[in-house]
């Protein structure tokens, strides 16, 4: 019965109930599309049924497409790692259903096996700060409170990047946890992480920087102790995240590219800047130019088509993110105001703009679902968005990391001062997904493009927090025991 009701079972229990019901009941949650949909369905063979109301971008999602029955030369154009899980759902519906519709449940129930065999490995490690089991609960509990929230989970009934994103890389940190939860390393979960790493920066373009910050924390093995084949084993795994990283980044699409290149200057490094012309003249583009600052690539009525000639061959060769990083960098008030207002947007999970139910299930238009969306709706409402508050915040995570590491100075054989590593990558996954959103494609779709950042931040915070609460409750503990011995005396 113990192992039953072990903490990790529990939390994944309540985590599939929670969200099972979301997700696989009526009336359904999911995210509306915003247009980007296309570029996913149309490669893997699907398109949106006919008689679908072409009103229900962004107000309503819908869970049943049609499967393309002719020939589609756009087949598989998009490379990214997403179209693996959609072409492992649509084999299972395929399997279960025989006909000619392809529903999105079974690409969501995929979604969520993976974000519940990391949720279990994520508690099954935590729980282990303390002997005391009501601290132990209080781990599981949490871990689906923050991270079975309707503002992630929703993703899953959606063709959003992040869908794949979000549960992999949270399976890709909880396997590096349980790495250093033994004595000794196991391979497996060197093999975990890297499969999940794969997964998640291969997800969307923007995340493929990660792969070189994965790289690292891989090659740090080589100074622990342990086996020299397990070493050989983490430097192969690295390099190869290395190369894939590289692969990812230049076989992004070239519209893709285009939008985010016309953004990173039009809504980036054109935004809040009082003299456009003189920004221009820095990154060496033609001053006449600033007539597009705070223009969006989708304009109906363009000052000029970001497709056209003269754009491509006079504006776009201009410039790169190369020559934006540099300009940030010779410009640190122009930085500073990037990630003020970066972080700023860090505190939101969901897309505020997209609705989450069907048009059949009676709710307005753009409705958004309150269903288990309390930890959503307190960091955008309750947080000050404020840069020093996540400053402060992140000088508490660090004190406690030091606090933590003095501690494990005095236990000479073991390895876990590397879960200290671990959050540091996090941290580092945040920052620079604030930075690559930002420089890449400006505050187009800022929201949306942090939220990367803002998973970053509740990792964290979870870590931290349950850290927190083995101390205090083992220390509540300790004083109800005195007391109990002093009126016994008494």
């Amino acid at each position: 019965m113990n192992k039953v009701i072990r903490p990790a079972i529990v939390s994944v229990a309540l985590l599939v109930l929670i969200a099972g019901y979301a997700l696989f009941l009526e009336p359904l949650t999911g995210l509306a599309d915003n247009g980007d949909f296309y570029r996913v369905m149309t490669p893997n063979g699907l398109k949106y049924e006919a008689d679908r109301n072409k009103n229900d971008y962004f107000g309503y999602f819908n869970h049943k497409y049609d499967k393309i029955q002719y020939f589609n030369d756009l087949e598989g154009t998009t490379k990214s790692t997403q179209n693996i899980v959609l072409q492992a759902a649509i084999k299972i519906d395929d399997f279960f259903t025989r006909d000619t519709k392809f529903d999105i449940r079974f690409y969501a129930a995929i979604c969520l096996t993976v974000l519940a065999c990391a949720i279990y490995l994520l508690v099954d490690v935590l729980e282990k700060m303390t002997d005391i089991k009501i601290a132990k609960y209080f781990i599981a509990v949490t871990a689906v409170f923050l991270f079975g929230d309707i503002g992630y989970t929703s993703y899953f009934n959606s063709f959003f990047g992040e869908s794949i994103a979000y549960p992999f890389y949270l399976l890709s940190i909880a396997a590096l946890l349980k790495l250093v939860d033994d004595k000794d390393f196991k391979i497996r979960y060197l093999l975990i992480f890297f499969i999940a790493t794969v997964m998640f920066i291969g997800a969307k373009n923007q995340f493929a920087l990660n792969g070189i910050l994965a790289f690292f924390i891989l090659i740090a093995f080589v100074f622990f102790k342990t086996e020299k084949r397990k070493k050989i084993i983490a430097m192969i795994l690295g390099t190869s995240l290395l190369i894939t990283t590289g692969f990812l980044y230049f076989v992004i699409d070239d519209d893709i590219y285009l939008i985010n290149k016309y953004h990173m200057i039009t809504r980036g490094a054109l935004l809040f800047e009082p003299d456009p012309e003189e920004v221009l003249r820095k990154l060496g583009i033609n001053e006449q130019y600033a007539l597009l600052a705070g223009t969006i690539y989708y304009d109906t009525t363009p000052v000029v088509d970001p497709k056209d000639e003269v754009l491509l061959h006079d504006f776009y060769s201009n410039y790169d993110l190369t020559s934006l990083v540099l300009y940030y960098f010779e410009n640190p008030k122009a930085f500073s105001k990037m990630m003020t207002f970066g972080w700023k947007n860090s505190f939101t999970i969901r897309p505020e703009v997209l609705g989450n139910f069907e048009r059949d299930s009676g709710f307005a238009y753009g409705t958004r679902s309150n269903y288990f969306s309390l930890w959503s709706l307190i960091k955008e409402n309750a947080f000050p968005k404020k840069p020093g508050f996540i400053y402060t915040f992140l000088l508490i995570c660090l004190v406690f990391s030091i606090n933590r590491i003095l501690k494990l100075k005095k236990i000479t054989h073991h390895n876990k001062w590397f879960n200290e590593l671990v959050m540091l990558y996090v941290g580092l996954t945040g920052f620079s997904q604030l930075f690559v959103s930002f420089i890449g494609a400006g505050d187009a779709d800022l929201r949306k493009h942090l939220f990367m950042n803002t998973l970053a931040l509740d990792i964290l915070l979870y870590f931290n927090l349950a850290y927190l609460a083995a101390i205090l409750i083992k220390r509540e503990i300790k004083l109800l025991k005195k007391e109990e011995k002093h009126d016994k005396k008494i």
